[in-house]
């Protein structure tokens, strides 16, 4: 007959066992995920350098500026466009309404002219 202490022993070597397996499998699992993990991470940092190349090459200035001069119809800001403070204020400090839509109503007509004469 076998004893209750060998019993007892084999059945807790039996369980240590399963948990060792059990584990053992858990961690293959865990170092598969971590594996993965590095991977995106590493395609994350190759993607952000590529992103951060074509993003200064995007805000190159000399390019902007090819691409303003194209599409955009600006021209550098005039003396004639700047008006003072003087021009504008009121007595107490504030702007004058009128003054300021006269100077944006001239302003306005100049840019229509500049417009026909282009035309």
């Amino acid at each position: 007959m076998i004893r209750r202490s060998t019993l007892v022993v084999s059945g807790l070597t039996l369980a240590v066992g399963l948990a060792l397996f059990k584990t053992k499998y858990a961690v293959m699992g865990l170092e598969q995920q971590h594996s993965q993990i590095k991977k995106n991470i590493q395609e994350t940092r190759e993607a952000i350098h590529v992103l951060r190349a074509e993003w200064a090459h995007l805000n190159d200035p000399s390019r902007l500026q090819v691409l303003a001069q194209k599409y955009l119809d600006i021209a550098p800001v005039g003396s004639s466009q700047l008006v003072s403070f003087d021009d504008v204020a009121s007595k107490d400090g504030s702007y004058d309404r009128s003054a300021l839509d006269s100077l944006i109503a001239e302003a306005a007509r100049d840019q229509n002219a500049i417009g026909q004469d282009t035309d």
